[in-house]
């Protein structure tokens, strides 16, 4: 999750309220049991919940093919695009693979900070 947390040694709280998808919302980072290697976890930020369509590939690639993220699963992907596995390479990740919502790093101590998700919805911008 370059550049928003560091590949080794960073400590988070997840909490666990947001299990299986549980009031997550687009901009959440997500702790996830890794679908391609089951025994391992990652995390990811979410970018797509059931329904909504979103860009297959890189802003600016060759592609821009959208597609619809089916029933019970999410799209989400690594902040280090050019360098992350995530729903790119595997595709749509099952809602029930969500461990929890990253609330907090606490490690290294002088980075600790809450994990804030700054987007709004539209619909707050029209208002």
């Amino acid at each position: 999750m370059l550049p928003t947390l560091g590949t080794v040694g960073d400590g988070v709280i997840v909490s666990r309220l947001s299990r299986r998808g549980k009031d997550v919302r687009v901009g959440d980072m997500v702790n996830i049991k890794h679908p391609m290697w089951p025994e391992s976890g990652a995390i990811k930020r979410l970018v797509g919940l059931p329904g909504d369509f979103v860009l297959r590939d890189l802003p600016g690639s060759s592609s821009d093919e959208m597609i619809q993220v089916p029933e019970g699963h999410c799209w989400i992907i690594g902040d280090n695009l050019p360098w992350s596995r995530d729903s790119r390479t595997y595709g749509p990740v099952p809602l029930a693979l969500i461990k929890g919502k990253v609330v907090a790093r606490v490690w290294p101590l002088r980075q600790m900070k809450r994990i804030e998700n700054t987007l709004q919805s539209v619909e707050a911008d029209e208002g």
